[in-house]
């Protein structure tokens, strides 16, 4: 069984039909991926709740952290995603070189100044329909 480093790992975002990296990252996360489930427990059921499926999948979201810089091209594009909203293209490239492509559909973003540390800033992104995953 192999292990894929962490190290290598770069977040893009689709600009003119290229991907371009967001430099500058020390984190990239992906969660909230999952097919919906209801309630299917009756009142005749006995003690274990029991569900189904909705037939629909959540896509999640994905988020990244770095070190700020605003004079970037990348961490722009990402605050202009938020006063200018648009569904735009992403991609996870793993260090094995697989990826993982997804469609945002909105954006979030906050920075952080703490004393004896550089600026930092973090984003979420939402997974619009579901990502390609590279399995």
């Amino acid at each position: 069984m192999s292990k894929i480093v962490s190290k290598g790992t770069i977040f893009l975002q689709e600009v003119s039909m290229s991907y371009v990296a967001v430099a500058q990252l020390t984190d990239v996360g992906y969660s909230g991926g999952e097919s919906e489930t209801y309630d299917t427990t009756c009142l005749d059921s006995g003690v274990g709740k029991t569900y189904a499926s909705t037939g629909y999948s959540e896509g999640g979201e994905v988020s990244i952290s770095g070190f700020y810089d605003p004079a970037l091209a990348g961490h722009q594009d990402i605050t202009d995603l938020i006063t200018a909203p648009a569904d735009n293209n992403w991609r996870i490239t793993y260090s094995d070189s697989t990826n993982m492509d997804f469609t945002g559909a909105g954006v979030s973003f906050e920075s952080t100044m703490a004393m004896a540390d550089g600026v930092k800033f973090s984003s979420t992104i939402k997974v619009d329909g579901l990502p390609t995953y590279p399995t």
